[in-house]
């Protein structure tokens, strides 16, 4: 693969987005006088929609396959439970 995309998931996720880009500014320029937000918000959420489906269809298939080969190596650390009612200091 390319140091952009080290690998085919990427890449396609990629590819994707740029459809849908294209998808809401082909809807901008076709909508009609007075309809171009909302035209443009319609290719947003159609065609969106779908491509978040197919990121999530990947990455749950990429990590259903990592799951398969054993998992990451190293080992995790173990989170350190926080107590009810204390706040965590603000950053």
């Amino acid at each position: 693969m390319s140091e952009s995309f080290p690998d085919e998931n990427e890449r396609l996720v990629a590819e994707q987005a740029v459809l849908v880009y294209r998808a809401v500014m082909e809807a901008a320029q076709t909508a009609p006088h007075g309809q171009g937000l909302a035209c443009m918000e319609t290719a947003v959420l159609d065609q969106g929609r779908e491509h978040l489906r197919q990121i999530l269809q990947r990455a749950t298939t990429a990590q259903a396959q990592v799951q398969k080969k054993g998992g990451p190596v190293g080992a995790a650390g173990a989170a350190v439970p926080l107590a009810f009612g204390t706040v965590p200091p603000k950053r």
